[in-house]
């Protein structure tokens, strides 16, 4: 890799592991790697829903950035620009479960977390099922919409952050955000809806 020179003079800790690790230091990118990983794996994991996933989709993030670190700008901080690469490809990956989803739109991942407390059975069953409602429902917005929605409501990113992260306008991050609610809320109505008329039949 070429010496990162649009890397600004003044350097945070991550751009001087950049720079180093750009100039041929592996052990810079390995500190890089340390310093982000279990961070990225618990956000990514947020995205995909599904451990493995996570963990396949952070180690591709790793290796992507680490072939195109000397195309970092630092116009925005290491942890973003990685992020980003991450959250690409764990769209990239939705895309392909999508293909693998079943004619009522459930995909391979969606199985429910498990929960640390458990007040009664009854309480849990109907909280995992609400839960994978959810996120079958999310999972089936528009990639840009389904980013913009978790980045948000999941992950508690805000607006810059988020605009940051895509690379889009604040106000596209807003008008997105709005017709990913609408939609995600159409969705869930329209799941009621279908569930209600199934059983009066």
């Amino acid at each position: 890799m070429n010496p990162a020179e649009s890397i600004p003079c003044e350097l945070d800790e991550d751009g001087l592991l950049v720079r180093a690790a750009c100039q041929g230091d592996s052990g810079a990118f390995d500190a890089l790697v340390q310093r982000h990983a279990d961070r990225l794996l618990r956000m990514v994991r947020s995205l995909t829903h599904s451990r493995e996933d996570a963990e396949d989709v952070t180690q591709e993030a790793f290796t992507s950035a680490f072939f195109k670190l000397d195309s970092f700008a630092g116009r925005s901080s290491f942890f973003t620009w990685l992020y980003r690469i991450a959250l690409n490809k764990a769209i990239s990956r939705r895309r392909l479960r999508r293909m693998e989803t079943t004619h009522d739109g459930r995909t391979l991942d969606a199985a429910p977390p498990p929960t640390d407390s458990q007040p009664s059975a009854e309480t849990l069953v109907q909280r995992d099922e609400e839960i994978a409602k959810l996120r079958l429902a999310i999972n089936r917005l528009e990639p840009d919409r389904q980013s913009v929605l978790v980045l948000r409501d999941v992950d508690g990113k805000d607006y810059c952050d988020i605009a940051d992260i895509l690379n889009i306008p604040i106000g596209t991050v807003r008008s997105r955000l709005h017709r990913a609610r609408c939609d995600l809320k159409q969705i869930l109505d329209a799941d009621v809806s279908a569930f209600k008329g199934g059983a009066n039949k």
